[in-house]
């Protein structure tokens, strides 16, 4: 099976696509494309001319976690098992992992004291419930299933804004951030990105308008 990843550098919905063939141990190739100028290749695959898109042996498949699921399915052993509960409950995550994913954005590029608070008030809840689910065991703190897979860039992005902004956005979630600092390291997340992903990430946030960038100057 030839596998070959259209991306785009900063997709968080790229990167959990990656970080699955990093976990399965399956060769593949990647091919970044240009969002503000999509070629037009791309356009007669990609229904809704998103990323990531892959190609199995040269047949598209579109959106991530259809994506994830398939490289699942065909590639064992499975992170989502067998049990049709938990099963639920890790795709329910996946949806909590979008909303983080976000809600971490917009707070991180928020331009004005203001559009920051109103982010913090929506992230912070968001990181409450993993704080509870993590505590529970409803999301293993030592292990790796599908839940985890769906944070993989948003303990990337909290863990570069710390080092880069000195921005420490997990202090009152602290079993919730010793979360993100294993899986910003573990190597199917760190490994499969650019290795300038924390420049150009904060140039983004340059780019944005960021206050906290702002404040770092």
């Amino acid at each position: 099976m030839k596998l070959e990843l259209v991306s785009h550098t900063l997709c968080p919905y790229v990167h959990r696509a990656a970080a699955m063939i990093h976990e399965k141990g399956v060769a593949f190739e990647r091919r970044y494309i240009d969002l503000r100028a999509k070629p037009d290749w791309f356009l007669a695959l990609s229904p809704r001319g998103k990323v990531p898109l892959l190609l199995v042996d040269g047949r598209p498949l579109f959106e991530s976690q259809a994506i994830i699921e398939f490289l699942d399915e065909t590639h064992p052993p499975p992170l989502l098992g067998t049990d049709p509960f938990e099963r639920a409950r890790q795709r329910g995550w996946v949806e909590m992992a979008n909303d983080l994913s976000n809600a971490q954005y917009r707070y991180f590029v928020a331009p004005t004291r203001e559009e920051q608070a109103a982010a913090a008030a929506t992230l912070a809840p968001l990181v409450g419930h993993y704080e509870q689910a993590v505590a529970s065991g409803v999301i293993a703190p030592e292990g790796f299933g599908l839940a985890h897979l769906a944070l993989a860039s948003s303990a990337l992005r909290f863990v570069v804004v710390e080092d880069a902004l000195g921005v420490r956005a997990l202090e009152a979630a602290p079993r919730f951030r010793a979360l993100v600092g294993r899986l910003a390291a573990r190597p199917s997340i760190a490994g499969t990105v650019p290795a300038d992903y924390a420049a150009l990430f904060v140039r983004k946030l340059v780019e944005r308008g960021s206050l906290y960038t702002r404040e770092r100057d």
